[in-house]
């Protein structure tokens, strides 16, 4: 069988528009607005999410409020 793994994607955002908790809350949503105004959504797993905002990416952190989108 051929390898069927997909090469890394990278995705340019331009800004953060829209942070949201979907699926009973369960997963976050992401939207970003696009440098050719796209929008671009992305679901990651809360628990994803929450280990992501607990690193130290090396600039203070702001917190963005979480709001039940649906």
């Amino acid at each position: 069988m051929a390898d069927q793994t997909l090469p890394p994607l990278a995705v340019a955002v331009k800004s953060l528009i829209g942070v949201g908790l979907i699926d009973g809350g369960d997963t976050v949503d992401l939207r970003f607005a696009a440098p050719d105004g796209q929008v671009i959504a992305v679901l990651i797993p809360r628990p994803v999410f929450a280990d992501l905002q607990a690193r130290d990416l090396g600039a203070p952190w702001r917190q963005a409020g979480l709001e039940q989108t649906s």
